[in-house]
């Protein structure tokens, strides 16, 4: 695959992702990461394994805005992601919003994109 399809793929990918996670359907989002996958995300200390137990943890009503991400290519059907993004929820009636940071590592099986590692931290003040 050359960088511009890469490119392309990756970008469609992260679109998928921030669309599924403002969807609220934490199924849904689940089936992007490996049966294997790895979480450990901006709202817990705990380490989510496995899709099942990744699929407990989104059950909030934030949104997500991706901002900025660079890929580094690891093998042919792996890739590093590292980025930010913004998580928005409303509390108490007041919009509060949350810069973060991610790295997700992505592998390509049957075709697809999948999430085999995101570690996700507020962004430092």
């Amino acid at each position: 695959m050359n960088d511009d399809c890469l490119m392309r793929d990756i970008r469609e990918f992260l679109g998928l992702w921030q669309r599924t996670f403002n969807g609220h359907t934490p199924d849904r989002l689940v089936s992007l990461y490996t049966d294997d996958a790895i979480l450990q995300g901006t709202s817990s200390a705990k380490l989510y394994i496995g899709a099942k137990e990744i699929g407990t943890y989104f059950r909030g009503g934030a949104t997500v805005k991706m901002e900025v991400w660079h890929s580094v290519t690891l093998a042919h059907n792996v890739v590093l992601v590292v980025g930010s993004y913004v998580f928005s929820q409303v509390s108490k009636g007041h919009q509060k919003s949350t810069p973060a940071r991610f790295t997700f590592v992505l592998r390509r099986q049957d075709g697809t994109w999948k999430i085999v590692h995101h570690h996700s931290s507020a962004s430092p003040d």
